[in-house]
């Protein structure tokens, strides 16, 4: 794992806040993906799709 990821999720204070940690990694790893070409980003959503929903309105 990328050591400022690592390093973002230690100075959580909570669930909510990795969680948040989680959604603004995932929005900015899809940004790169889709300036580099990406044609398709696929997420799973395990059940709980407001992160994902969080991720896509800020992505497309």
């Amino acid at each position: 794992m990328p050591e400022d990821l690592v390093s973002a999720v230690e100075d959580c204070k909570d669930d909510k806040a990795v969680k948040q940690v989680g959604i603004e990694w995932a929005i900015q790893q899809s940004k790169e993906l889709k300036a580099a070409g990406v044609p398709v980003l696929h997420y799973y959503t395990m059940g709980l799709s407001e992160a994902t929903k969080a991720i896509a309105s800020k992505v497309f």
